[in-house]
């Protein structure tokens, strides 16, 4: 059909419309038009498209397909229509799209882009990679593509590509807002802090309202322990996005840190949209926030469905002595791998040999380099991809994995999706549910998980007779004597104290104690207090409640000999309820 130059004006219009995403105007004017001009499919073209924009896909696939009736050999319709029906999750039809698209043109870029996305959201991250790939070699311009490159590289643990993919993104388009945040969450969880803030900051820069950017940040700092920069962070970002809940989980977790129990309202909704969202986060943050193995296990699942089991590992390797790896992030003075350095060393070695595999931020302290003694193979792997710490513990032929961080900070959980091991037994770091596939057990007892809690682990439960809670007796404690007067503790006072991380300890927990204090003749309780705005909080609460505030008394953190010494000043431990005293337990026992 001839198209006059006033018929041209209106189409042109209708095109400078959409890409100003006025999707609805576009959609009225085009139908006006497309009622009179059947034979034009840029009209129905459009409008399907802006349904799209909408995301109105339903829509959006009727109007392409009447697009194609009028011209069944234009790809662009053809891809238009096969993203509509990855969106609607119906890959069969998409994929029959998209293959019409390449029989009508090998050479079409955008068509291997499409089915780049389709593979990737079926987790077929090799196909995906093959198609983006090959549609680099049609197009090395075009930003999107290598910038879902390094997601597709980022998600199969080969990080150092998806960083190279990232940077050659920013190339191609410097002010790429998710290249930038994503060079900044590698670059964390690789512990290069300095490198991660220069990208995050320049996304912030770009764009101040870019609430991920600013999470990300908060990240950065919760991990180099500064809390009131990371809280400033995750405010700013919940502030800008209520609805980005990691941000907000993440919030009220370090305001736990100090000690600040405000805004309940917010947290318990918080606390839901964790549940009844598709949003993926760490049931880590939120174990101190509520007694729920239900809700734990739920989150559990749902974050750990990012790390898909990339390969089966089904090796036996017949060794003459089996072969148990330990895959960490804190082999040096740490309070769990104190706790552990009894297992090193007593462990059987007529029948057992033991290898290390040390991914973390590196400390060679003390205690890290009494630990390696105990190693039949100490291995350094932090500048290793996942793939490579599969195939060194192939080589090494790994049996068991114990993986000791479970969801924590300092977990890398995409090691474990890589199956290093034919069994994995998550241990002792996060005693709750993994939820991640290819986590075959979880050591336990029946005092952490009871009987009624059983339903809530995707591990098979290894439960040790009695507890499973390991404890280093060769421990020292300081031989100083404490004496109660250097903390001006009267000699005849009933002490309390609770040595557990201050997130861990709520508003109702500091009821309790406030009443025992004030019930209690002559009573004091003792508190970890590692900042002031910790103490300056505390002290606000006991004023509430009309309590004399010296009989709350601060310590500040020491080595751990010192620390052990200082339990003799106490004489009676309480603990936290939803999150309940780990290592500060075993102490106060000890």
């Amino acid at each position: 059909m001839t198209i006059n130059s006033e018929l041209e004006k209106k189409i042109i219009n209708l095109v400078e419309l959409f890409n100003n995403k006025s999707f609805d105007e576009v959609i009225e004017k085009a139908n006006l038009l497309y009622s009179n001009y059947k034979s034009l499919p840029i009209l129905p073209n459009l409008i399907g498209a802006s349904y799209a924009g909408k995301n109105n896909h339903n829509e959006a696939i009727i109007f392409f397909k009447k697009a194609l009736i009028i011209d069944s050999t234009n790809t662009e319709i053809l891809n238009n229509l096969g993203k509509s029906y990855v969106v609607n999750d119906d890959y069969n039809k998409a994929f029959e799209v998209f293959k019409n698209s390449l029989d009508l043109d090998s050479n079409n870029y955008e068509t291997y882009f499409n089915l780049g996305i389709l593979y990737f959201n079926k987790n077929n991250f090799n196909l995906a990679l093959e198609n983006y790939f090959l549609a680099i070699k049609l197009n090395n311009k075009f930003d999107k593509l290598y910038y879902n490159t390094g997601i597709v590289l980022s998600k199969i643990g080969r990080n150092k590509e998806a960083i190279n993919y990232f940077l050659k993104t920013l190339k191609i388009n410097p002010n790429h807002l998710k290249a930038l945040n994503n060079l900044g969450l590698q670059f964390i969880n690789e512990n290069k802090y300095d490198l991660a803030k220069i990208y995050l900051n320049r996304a912030v820069s770009i764009n101040p309202a870019y609430a991920k950017a600013f999470n990300n940040l908060g990240a950065l700092y919760l991990q180099k322990k500064d809390y009131q920069y990371a809280l400033h962070n995750f405010i700013r970002a919940f502030n800008i996005d209520n609805k980005l809940i990691i941000s907000g989980i993440q919030k009220h977790f370090l305001k736990r840190v100090f000690c600040d129990w405000s805004e309940k309202e917010e947290l318990l909704s918080i606390l839901s949209h964790t549940i009844n969202s598709d949003q993926h986060v760490s049931p880590w943050f939120c174990l101190s926030m509520e007694d729920n193995a239900k809700n734990h296990f739920i989150r559990a699942k749902k974050f750990s469905s990012k790390f898909k089991l990339l390969n089966k590992n089904i090796n036996n390797y017949s060794n003459k002595k089996i072969r148990i790896g330990y895959y960490a992030a804190d082999f040096h003075e740490h309070a769990g791998m104190i706790n552990m350095e009894g297992i090193f060393k007593h462990h059987n070695k007529n029948e057992f040999e033991i290898f290390a595999f040390y991914y973390g931020d590196i400390k060679k302290d003390k205690t890290h380099k009494r630990i390696k003694n105990y190693f039949d193979n100490f291995f350094y792997v932090n500048d290793l991809e996942d793939e490579e710490i599969l195939k060194l513990s192939i080589q090494n032929k790994i049996d068991i994995a114990i993986y000791r961080a479970g969801l924590t900070i300092n977990a890398r959980s995409s090691i474990f999706a890589q199956k290093v091991a034919p069994i994995q037994v998550n241990f002792l770091g996060y005693p709750g549910t993994t939820g991640q596939e290819g986590i075959d057990y979880i050591i336990g007892d029946r005092f952490v998980i009871p009987k009624n809690h059983v339903q809530y682990f995707s591990e098979k439960i290894i439960f040790l007779t009695d507890c499973y809670y390991p404890r280093d007796n060769n421990r020292k404690i300081n031989e100083i004597k404490i004496k109660r007067k250097d903390f001006n503790i009267p000699e005849n006072s009933f002490v309390f104290c609770s040595f557990n991380n201050s997130y861990k300890i709520t508003s109702e927990e500091f009821e309790i104690w406030i009443n025992l204090l004030n019930q209690v003749p002559n009573s004091r309780l003792l508190l970890l207090a590692s900042n002031e705005i910790l103490k300056k909080n505390i002290l606000n609460e006991a004023n509430k409640k009309k309590i004399n505030t010296t009989k709350i008394i601060f310590l500040e953190k020491t080595d751990l000999p010192t620390h052990l010494s200082r339990h003799t000043l106490a004489d009676l431990f309480l603990d936290s309820f939803n999150c309940n005293a780990h290592t500060s337990a075993v102490d106060s026992l000890w």
